[in-house]
């Protein structure tokens, strides 16, 4: 990472250009969400279970590409909250029933500190999991990895969209004190457009790994440990790592 780059600045950069490339290439149609403009759509964690019979498309099924990730800007302001961006067919478009699926959640944030750094993270990735739509289920899922997920027929008829989902996740970051702007990205244009996404996923699950390792394990030995060089490239980790040193020093004095 270049010097004096916040946490997640160069990965960021790879995204814009990558939307940048698929607008070019007209692929992408763009969606506003300002939480005004929403489409009402039930939630109940006991209402969005999906059957096999009951599924009209399929996002990111083992078959086909998948890639999802979180990342977050400590400044919002190259963010446009609230836009939901679609490269590709959207979800009524589907061909056969199937689509390779890409999501990127990007959160511009404020107040982000060495010692509060991974708390945040924490809460942020725990969020992914309490979204329940009614008709739109995911079945199978990992941070930074794959996300597999269902659309029922009823869901579907009754206008379930990327923008729906882009909007209930937007709504659902924006409830965090620190968060100040949201946008979501998904990819379904072919198979190629997302796996393109692959590299960024893996430099941004290698700083969020070294970020566990370092907060969960209190491991400090950077000469064992495989996160070393990611660490030597962010200064954040390196800050995050003093914070942490000092405070595990403090609680054994």
């Amino acid at each position: 990472m270049e010097a004096g780059a916040a946490l997640f600045d160069r990965q960021h950069n790879e995204i814009t250009r990558y939307l940048a490339q698929s607008s070019a290439a007209g692929k992408v149609r763009a969606y506003r969400h300002d939480g005004g403009n929403r489409l009402p759509w039930p939630t109940d964690k006991h209402r969005n279970l999906v059957m096999a019979g009951d599924t009209a498309v399929e996002l990111g099924n083992p078959k086909d590409a998948s890639v999802s990730f979180l990342y977050w800007l400590e400044d919002p302001g190259p963010l446009q909250s609230g836009r939901i961006s679609v490269v590709g067919p959207d979800i009524a478009e589907a061909d056969g029933g199937r689509l390779p699926f890409g999501k990127v959640v990007i959160i511009g944030g404020a107040g982000f500190d060495a010692e509060n750094r991974f708390d945040r993270y924490r809460e942020m990735a725990l969020m992914a999991c309490d979204l329940h739509l009614k008709g739109y289920m995911v079945r199978a899922a990992s941070h930074y990895g794959r996300e597999w997920g269902r659309v029922s027929r009823e869901a579907l008829c009754s206008g379930f969209s990327f923008s729906v989902l882009g909007g209930a996740i937007i709504d659902q970051y924006m409830q965090l004190d620190y968060v100040r702007a949201v946008e979501v990205m998904f990819v379904t244009a072919d198979r190629g457009d997302v796996l393109a996404l692959r590299e960024t996923a893996g430099e941004i699950g290698a700083i969020i790994g070294a970020m566990n390792k370092m907060a969960e394990e209190m491991s400090f030995d950077c000469d064992a440990c495989e996160y070393a060089p990611v660490c030597d490239d962010v200064s954040e980790l390196r800050a995050m790592r003093r914070a942490l040193q000092k405070k595990e020093a403090a609680s054994h004095a």
